[in-house]
Order: C-alpha cells, then structure tokens, then sequence
C-alpha cells in the first residue's frame, strides 16, 4: 500500500510518549520509511504537474479539430493514463 492509501488510516494515537532509545529509533525508522515515499511521490506529482502545465501552453496554439490537436490529445490522454496510478 502507499502514504496516500494509508493517509486516511493515520492516527496520532498510533505514537505514544516515547520512553526509550529503542522505541526513539523505531519511530526514527517509521519516519524515514514513509519520509521517503513522501519524496517520492512529490517527486513524480511534480513531474505530472510541469508536464500538464507545457501540455497547457501548446494547446493554447493549436486549432480544435486539427491533426496537430488530435496528436496533442491523444498524447495527453496517454499521459493522464500512464500516471493515473500516482493521482
């Protein structure tokens, strides 16, 4: 599962005091753990984002209807597709 699946289960009472260097690095480890799947996934958000913003601005030149728009949508389809796991 992923930070995003999981997000709707996170609980603050999940953590409790922390009373030992064991426990301290076992929450040290769970925030690593999920720290990084956080990067991660920005990561791959911001990388759809700078795309459908480009994907945006050439539309903006295209005429509906056109062979170039219908290559254009068809791309972007494609696109919304491939990353739709990530959204």
């Amino acid at each position: 599962s992923t930070l995003l699946e999981n997000w709707s289960n996170f609980s603050i009472r999940k953590y409790v005091a922390i009373v030992s260097l064991e426990q301290r690095q076992r929450y040290k480890d769970d925030f690593n753990a999920e720290y990084e799947e956080y990067r991660d996934l920005h990561t791959q958000i911001e990388k759809i984002q700078r795309n459908f913003r480009r994907f945006s601005e050439q539309w903006k030149s295209l005429t509906p209807g056109s062979k170039a728009y219908q290559v254009k949508k068809d791309i972007t389809v494609k696109t919304v597709l491939r990353h739709s796991s990530v959204l």
